[in-house]
């Protein structure tokens, strides 16, 4: 192995700055790094079981030596994928931070005037009693809070959230991602039908501080 790194150190300085340069179009297509997540996944196993059969010396000779150089590039490539998504995902969150001052209205005035996604549709105040959204894992009372100002108030309401309006939720809340990772949307689909989620009875059970009434 340390052969190969001597013979092809340039060739891998190439790979990781490929990666560098397209990670980089490819969140600044996306918007976020969670573009390259999809991908990834099937990428690190072909690696693992390419790895795997280079340690076992699966392909003979010149084969064996092939497959090893060709590792060795992919990772430096993918290296240079994650280090460039890591970097701009880090200066778009600095970015988003600076409209944290703003009033709700302010922020998503700013948002749509960005183009980004699109909000979601409000309703009135119930006059009865309103979903405790804080049942949602990632939502706990500032969270809340400000869903309530935007007009949210029912598990409903956010179970319908199209793919745009999920983004338009993820910028104004200056978290790009968190709310597919979390799966605000799925999580809020259950409690819709009266299911109660194992998050949703930890809560009631008093074990989620962020959630305490």
């Amino acid at each position: 192995m340390s052969y190969l790194l001597e013979q092809y150190w340039a060739w891998m300085l190439l790979a990781l700055l490929l990666g560098v340069l397209v990670g980089w179009i490819g969140t600044r297509a996306a918007g976020d790094s969670r573009w390259i997540a999809g991908w990834l996944h099937l990428a690190l196993w072909v690696f693992a079981i390419g790895v795997i059969v280079a340690l076992l010396k699966g392909l003979p000779g010149r084969a064996g030596l092939w497959l090893e150089t060709a590792l060795l590039l992919f990772a430096a490539y993918l290296v240079g994928c994650w280090l460039s998504a890591w970097v701009h995902g880090t200066m778009a969150a600095d970015a988003s931070a600076t409209d944290g001052g703003l009033r709700p209205e302010a922020r998503a005035t700013a948002t749509d005037a960005a183009g980004v996604g699109s909000r979601p549709l409000v309703m009135e105040k119930p006059s009865g009693a309103l979903d405790n959204l804080k049942l949602i894992s990632g939502v706990g009372h500032k969270n809340e809070a400000v869903l309530h100002e935007l007009g949210i108030y029912r598990f409903s309401q956010i179970a319908q959230w199209t793919e745009p309006q999920v983004h338009w939720i993820e910028h104004y809340f200056s978290f790009p991602g968190r709310v597919e990772r979390e799966d605000w949307r799925g999580q809020a689909k259950i409690l819709a039908q009266g299911i109660e989620t194992e998050f949703a009875k930890r809560v009631k059970r008093g074990e989620v501080d962020t959630s305490e009434d």
